[in-house]
Order: C-alpha cells, then sequence, then structure tokens
C-alpha cells in the first residue's frame, strides 16, 4: 500500500475536481461527462485520504460487476495496487475478509457498507451514484464516514428527487461539474462521428410488431380514462420493443460493420447475451481477433478478457449491456450498438467509452442500428441535440451485404 501512486499525470480538470472536493471536507458529487476519467479523479482522492488518514480504508460501492471488474483492473493498472490490497464483495464472487480497498456492488453495499464505516475511518465512493438514491440501496449510504465521493455524469434523477433527498445529504453537494463542451475543449474526449444505420425487420417479425402497435392506442385511451394505471401500456410498449432488440438483422449487420473496420479496436454492444455470443462466434469464424464480456462468464476469465482487449491481444469485443457503466479502453475507435434500450442514460455511457483520447486515434465512429420508425425518431431528436459537436450520418444496411455472416 506504500507504494500506491498514479502511473501517469493527472489532467487539469481532475486537479481542480479535487481541489474542490478538499475545500469541501473531502466530500461532495462531481458531475462528470463519462469518458473524461472520473475514476483517475476518485484515485487521487484515494491517495489524498490515505495520506491525511494513514489508519483509514476505502469503501468503494458501484451498481454492476462489470464496474466492479473495471476498477478492479484499473486500481491495478493505474496505481500499483496489488490483490491482497482490494477485497471484493458481489453476489457472484464476495471476499471474507476486508482490505485497505473494499470493492462492492450496491446490492451487497446495502449491509456492507455501513459495517465496514463502522470499522476504521472510511472513504466512501459511490460511482455513478444516482443509482445509489432509490430507497433500498440507499442503505449503501449509511454510517459515519471520514470522507465522500459521488460519481455521475448525470446525478440527477429523470422521476424523483433522489439527488437532492438522498444523495446530497449523504454524499454532499455537486463540488465539481465537467461536461461534453469541456471535455471537447480541452481534448479529453476525441471527436466522433454517428452512423445510424437502419436494419429490415424479418416479415414474421414486423408482423408481430405491427400487432402490439395495435394495442398501444387501446391501452393509451383505457390510462386516460383511469380503467388502466398504465399497466397495460408499459407491457404492450415492453413487447414491441423487445421484438425490435431482437431483430434477427441485427446479427449479421453488426458482424458485417465490424468486418469493414477489420483491424480496429471495435466494441460491438447487444442487449442479449445469447446474440452477443452468436455475433462473437460468427466473427471469430470469419478469423477476427474477438473475444466476449457478458455477466454469465466467470469472474476471473471476464477481468482477464478485460485486459488482453485492453493491452490490444484482441481487436474487438463484443459485450452485452454488463459493460455500459464498466469499460475504459481510449485506444477503441469504432462502437457498434446492435440493439439499445431508450435510455437517454445509456446511450450517454455507451458513447463516453467510445470518446476517450488515445495516441494516433483522429476520431471515433459510433454506429447504431435501428429497425423500427420509433428508432429512427429517437436517433434523430438527438441528432439535433448533438449537431454541433458531431457528423451524424444515416444509411441503410443492404441485406446481400450481410449474406456471409448468417
Amino acid at each position: 500500500m506504500a507504494a500506491w501512486r498514479l502511473t501517469h499525470r493527472p489532467r487539469n480538470w481532475q486537479r481542480e475536481a479535487l481541489s474542490r472536493w478538499q475545500k469541501q471536507g473531502r466530500s461532495g458529487i462531481a458531475q462528470v461527462v463519462t469518458g473524461a476519467g472520473k475514476t483517475v479523479l476518485a484515485e487521487l482522492c484515494i491517495l489524498d485520504f490515505l495520506e491525511a488518514t494513514p489508519e483509514g480504508h476505502i469503501v468503494i460501492v458501484v451498481p454492476t460487476v462489470a464496474l466492479l471488474d473495471q476498477w478492479y483492473v484499473d486500481l491495478q493498472e493505474d496505481m500499483g495496487a496489488i490483490e491482497t490490497d482490494i477485497a471484493t464483495f458481489s453476489g457472484g464472487g464476495r471476499t471474507a475478509r476486508s482490505a485497505p480497498i473494499n470493492l462492492m456492488v450496491l446490492n451487497t453495499a446495502r449491509s456492507e457498507a455501513p459495517r465496514l464505516a463502522s470499522e476504521k475511518p472510511t472513504l466512501l465512493i459511490v460511482d455513478e451514484c444516482h443509482r445509489a438514491a432509490s430507497t433500498e440501496n440507499a442503505k449503501a449510504l449509511r454510517g459515519n464516514h471520514a470522507a465522500t465521493l459521488g460519481l455521475s455524469a448525470t446525478p440527477e434523477r429523470q422521476y424523483d428527487e433522489g439527488l437532492a433527498d438522498v444523495l446530497k445529504p449523504a454524499l454532499g453537494d455537486i463540488v465539481f461539474t465537467y461536461g461534453y463542451d469541456d471535455a471537447r475543449r480541452d481534448g479529453v474526449i476525441s471527436d466522433f462521428v454517428l452512423v445510424n444505420v437502419g436494419v429490415s425487420l424479418l416479415p414474421e417479425e414486423q408482423a408481430l410488431y405491427d400487432d402490439l402497435s395495435k394495442k398501444i392506442g387501446p391501452a393509451v385511451r383505457a390510462m386516460k380514462e383511469g380503467l388502466d394505471d398504465g399497466q397495460r401500456l408499459r407491457i404492450a410498449l415492453q413487447k414491441r420493443a423487445a421484438v425490435a432488440n431482437r431483430a434477427a438483422m441485427r446479427v449479421p449487420v453488426s458482424c458485417w460493420l465490424a468486418d469493414k473496420h477489420r483491424g480496429e479496436r471495435t466494441v460491438i454492444f447487444h442487449e442479449e447475451i445469447a446474440a452477443a455470443e452468436r455475433i462473437h462466434q460468427l466473427l471469430a469464424d470469419s478469423g477476427q481477433n474477438v473475444t466476449l464480456y457478458h455477466s454469465r462468464i466467470a469472474p476471473a476469465i471476464r477481468r482477464d478478457n478485460l485486459r488482453l482487449f485492453r493491452s490490444g491481444a484482441f481487436q474487438s469485443l463484443v459485450s452485452c449491456r454488463a459493460l455500459d457503466e464498466g469499460m475504459n479502453v481510449p485506444e477503441t475507435a469504432v462502437g457498434i450498438i446492435a440493439a439499445s434500450t431508450a435510455s437517454t442514460r445509456q446511450r450517454i455511457q455507451r458513447l463516453g467509452r467510445l470518446l476517450r483520447p488515445a495516441e494516433g486515434k483522429r476520431q471515433a465512429t459510433v454506429y447504431t442500428l435501428y429497425a423500427t420508425e420509433v428508432e429512427q425518431k429517437r436517433l434523430a431528436e438527438e441528432a439535433a441535440t448533438l449537431e454541433a459537436a458531431s457528423e451524424v450520418k444515416w444509411q441503410e444496411a443492404n441485406t446481400g451485404v450481410a449474406k456471409a455472416f448468417h
């Protein structure tokens, strides 16, 4: 632990954020755009806290196992931490002992974080802290902490007052904000091009999608007339979105796009594990140097796959939603979002994965596949807001070009 130090020089904004955090009594929330380097800020805070409180320890709370994996790798590569310096607490791999740094997912942190805070002076770091503001997850924030740090690109919650009612009382006020404009001005995120690619539903998929669409109007009327609390509408929308996300053509078109960028560092996202595995297999069969990451892979193998992709041993990585909040590979130049939800927050996370600058990287290219007018409209609305910051292109996938990957 005595040998911990950052292996690279912090950016100016990270130093400024550290100073603001220190001036607020080592507490507060940093609102920082995804891709700018929130983890390095946290590592600066860790080193500062332990210099002031050598007898203390660190508790880092994350929402997902994927983000726990990413922190585990980052702490080793960025700070020189070794395995015995880090304890992990998660449903899939819970460590019995505590350590100087304790990593835990939210579900486990509800009970374990307060317990560890009672043992010795604690710096509580909550990554993607907006996820900790629900009634149950807020239990992870309990305890008497010597210092606190919240991290999020979007700490405000869409449907409640969790920021004001839960996060600020537990973690402190927003002490630093760093957005897209700041990051682009400073060269912290790279230029990017968005390419929205239309794919076709198969006839049977289109028929099912249309049938579900017909049920939405009556569900809306029933809700407005007080005959239903909106459950019918939610179910119809979810089922229709699932049909679109599972569109069979998303797999071969994703493989075709990845093949166009053969030799470039590429990440492919899909909502479904089975589809991600199919994409991985098709690319591997075509000779691509590709690896896989999702929640059903054993923790040690998952982390090794991340390390190998980060090191360049693999050129492509296929993942499910598991990596939305947990990947740091600046060298990645191409992202292919084969299927995604309507969540703006998820979209920001996925874009952020690809906007980190790296030596020799001129820009990032982000492909998003869409199969319906609903998706197209959502992407068009996004394009209008991002027009000043990026180039946005539209194209239709020719079904013939993907034949090799059926």
